[in-house]
C-alpha cells in the first residue's frame, strides 16, 4: 500500500459533530446493545457503529465465520513474506512465485479460474497486465527570466537541484506562475490560485503549509505536510492538474539535501501502465529551495503573493524504457440465484511489495501478505460452504499496486467482469495491525460523540476496525453495520470519495464502483525491512478476515 491522504478522523468528526442526537437516558446501557442515537440525516451514512445483540445472521454465514482458520492465515503470511520471495517486487521471480501460489490456493479451495484463456480455449487463473519499465531517469529545468531589457538563463540538473522521477522521456515548456502553497480550502478560507490562469503553464509550488495556528490542524498536516513525499504533494498536484497546468516545480524545504541522502533517495526505476498517457499528465519535478529563489529573484518570505512570473521554463525528462508483462490472478464462484448471478461482488488484494531496496529485502508481511491471506481464506470459506450466496464472487490478486496500482487499474480499464454489473468492490490491504486504545479514544473525543462511553467500552483494540466506505454508496452503511454485528466488532466507517486513495480501490472509485476498504493501521515498520511475519498481529488479521467475509456474504446475498 502507498500511504496517502485518506479522509482524516478530525474532518469526519467535524462533518457530523452536533448532528447526532443525545442518547436516551438509560441506566448504564450494555455496550453490546447500546448505540449512539442518530438523526435521520446522519442515519444514511452511519459512522460509529456498535455490534447489535440479537442481529439475525444467516446460519451458513455464522458457520463460515466460525471456520476462519488462524493457522491458515499465518501460513499464507509466512510463505508470502519468506526471504526466498525477496519482497515480491514487481518484475521479480518472487512476485511470480507469489502469484502462482495464489492461483494454486484458489484451485485447492475449489474456486474456478477466471483469467485469460489458453491456446486450447480453457480459462486460466491469470490476466496478463502489460506495463512499461523505466530506468536511468535524468533531465533538467532550463529557466529564462526577464528583467527589463535583459534575459537571464539558468539550468538546474537532475541529482543536484532537481529530482526527475522515472517516467517516459518527454519535454514541456511554458510560462511560469507562482501559486504559493498551492492550497484551495474553504476552512480556513484560502485560494492560492485566485486570479491566476495556469492553463498551459508551469506552476511553481511550495511544500507544506502557510504559517499560523489555523493551518496546524491534524487533517491539514496529514493532507499537505506529511512526512511521505507522495502523500504531502498528492493534493497539491491534483489541484494543479485540474486547473490545466502542464508541469509543476514542487519546491522542497531547507532539509532538501538531508531528505535526498536519507529516507527520500530518488528512485532509479519505475513501472507504469502501458495505458498511461504521459503527455496528458503534468510533468512534475521536485526542486531545491535555490530554484524558487532564482525564480523570485530574492529569498522567499513566509507568505509570497501568487502571481505570474516574468519567466518561462523548459522541463526535460530522459529515461531508458522497455515493455514488460505481469499478471493478475482471478478466480470465480458463480452465484446461486439465476436472477442475481449476473451481478458480482469483487474482492481484491495486491500481491506485490517493494522487493529489494538498496540491496535489502522488504518482506511486506503486513503490506500486503496479510491482505492476500485474508482474501484466500475468505475464498476458501465461500467455496467450502454448502450454501452459496445469490450473487457471483470474483477473487483477484493484483500486481503492481506499489507502482501506481497497475494491476487493478488494468482491470478497471479492461475488466473480465463488467464494472456495470459489479455490486461492490472489497479491498484488503495492510490488515495486520490494530488501532491503539488512545487512538480510538482521541477519535471519539474529537467527534464529541453522544454515547461515547458506551462506544469506548466496546471499541477496544481487539474489537475495533475502521473500514473506508464509498461516500457515493450510502447503502453500504447498514450492510457494514450488519457485518460488524456478525463479526462482533465495533466500527468507525470512514466515508470517502476514494479517488486519490492509496490502494487498489482508487480506480474503482474513479469509475464510481461502490467500494469498501479494509485496512488495519500504519506502524513503524511500514515500507521497511522490519515488516516481517514476526511483527504482525495474527489476531487482527483474523478479525479483518471475518469482517470482510461477513461483508462479502451480506453484499452477495442481499
Amino acid at each position: 500500500m502507498r500511504k496517502t491522504v485518506l479522509v482524516p478522523a478530525l474532518t469526519i468528526a467535524a462533518a457530523f459533530g452536533g448532528v447526532l442526537a443525545a442518547p436516551p437516558a438509560v441506566a448504564q446501557p450494555s455496550p453490546a446493545s447500546a448505540a449512539p442515537a442518530t438523526s435521520a440525516a446522519d442515519a444514511a451514512r452511519p459512522r460509529f457503529v456498535l455490534p447489535k445483540a440479537g442481529e439475525a445472521i444467516p446460519a451458513p454465514l455464522r458457520a463460515a465465520l466460525d471456520g476462519v482458520r488462524a493457522a491458515a492465515l499465518r501460513a499464507h503470511v509466512d510463505f508470502l513474506a519468506a526471504p526466498a520471495l525477496g519482497g515480491r517486487g514487481l518484475g521479480s521471480d518472487g512476485l511470480e512465485a507469489a502469484l502462482e501460489y495464489g492461483a494454486a490456493q484458489l484451485a485447492l479451495a475449489g474456486v474456478a479460474p477466471y483469467g485469460a484463456t489458453d491456446a486450447q480455449g480453457a480459462r486460466t487463473y491469470f490476466q496478463p497486465v502489460p506495463m512499461r519499465e523505466i530506468r536511468e531517469p535524468g533531465g533538467s529545468v532550463e529557466i529564462e527570466r526577464r528583467a527589463g531589457e535583459t534575459t537571464a538563463r539558468r539550468t538546474f540538473v537532475h541529482g543536484v537541484d532537481v529530482v526527475v522521477p522515472p517516467q517516459p522521456a518527454r519535454s514541456v515548456s511554458g510560462p511560469l506562475v507562482f501559486a504559493g502553497y498551492g492550497i484551495r480550502e474553504s476552512a480556513p478560507a484560502r485560494d492560492d490560485y485566485r486570479g491566476l490562469d495556469v492553463k498551459g503553464r508551469v506552476v511553481v509550488l511550495r511544500e507544506g503549509l502557510p504559517p499560523g495556528e489555523a493551518w496546524a490542524r491534524k487533517d491539514l498536516v496529514e493532507k499537505y505536510a506529511a512526512g511521505d513525499t507522495e502523500e504531502r504533494w498528492a493534493a497539491k498536484l491534483e489541484t494543479a492538474k485540474a486547473l490545466g497546468a502542464v508541469a509543476v516545480l514542487a519546491v522542497e524545504g531547507n532539509d532538501w539535501a538531508t531528505r535526498l541522502l536519507g529516507t527520500e533517495k530518488p528512485a532509479t526505476f519505475a513501472f507504469r501502465s502501458m495505458a498511461e498517457g504521459p503527455s496528458l499528465e503534468p510533468l512534475v519535478f521536485r526542486c531545491a529551495p535555490a530554484v524558487l529563489e532564482a525564480l523570485l529573484g530574492a529569498a522567499p518570505k513566509a507568505e509570497e503573493p501568487s502571481r505570474a512570473l516574468p519567466a518561462s521554463a523548459t522541463l526535460r525528462a530522459t529515461a531508458v524504457e522497455k515493455t514488460g508483462l505481469s499478471r493478475n490472478v482471478v478466480g470465480i464462484l458463480p452465484g446461486s440465484d439465476p436472477a442475481l448471478k449476473g451481478e458480482a461482488v469483487v474482492l481484491g488484494a495486491h500481491a506485490d511489495h517493494l522487493g529489494r531496496v538498496d540491496g535489502v529485502t522488504h518482506p511486506g508481511a503486513d503490506d500486503n501478505a496479510s491482505g492476500v491471506a485474508a482474501l484466500l481464506e475468505i475464498a476458501r470459506a465461500f467455496a467450502s460452504s454448502p450454501v452459496q450466496p445469490k450473487r457471483t464472487l470474483v477473487f483477484a490478486l493484483w500486481t503492481g499496486e506499489e507502482e501506481d496500482k497497475i494491476g487493478s487499474g488494468h482491470w478497471v480499464r479492461d475488466p473480465l467482469w463488467p464494472l456495470a454489473r459489479t455490486a461492490v468492490y472489497l479491498n484488503f490491504d495492510m490488515v495486520a495491525h490494530p488501532w491503539k486504545a488512545e487512538e480510538i479514544r482521541d477519535l471519539v473525543t474529537a467527534a464529541k460523540l453522544p454515547g461515547a462511553a458506551a462506544f469506548l467500552a466496546a471499541a477496544r483494540p481487539d474489537s475495533f476496525i475502521e473500514p473506508g466506505v464509498a461516500s457515493f454508496a450510502p447503502d453500504l452503511g447498514p450492510l457494514l453495520a450488519r457485518a460488524g454485528s456478525a463479526a462482533e466488532l465495533a466500527l468507525h466507517l470512514d466515508w470517502t470519495e476514494g479517488v486519490n486513495g492509496g490502494s487498489d480501490y482508487r480506480d474503482f472509485a474513479r469509475a464510481r464502483v461502490p467500494f469498501v476498504r479494509f485496512f488495519g493501521n500504519f506502524h513503524p515498520d511500514y515500507h521497511r525491512p522490519g515488516d516481517t511475519p514476526a511483527s504482525i498481529d495474527p489476531a487482527q488479521v483474523r478479525r479483518v478476515t471475518r469482517l470482510g467475509l461477513a461483508t462479502a456474504w451480506l453484499a452477495a446475498d442481499r
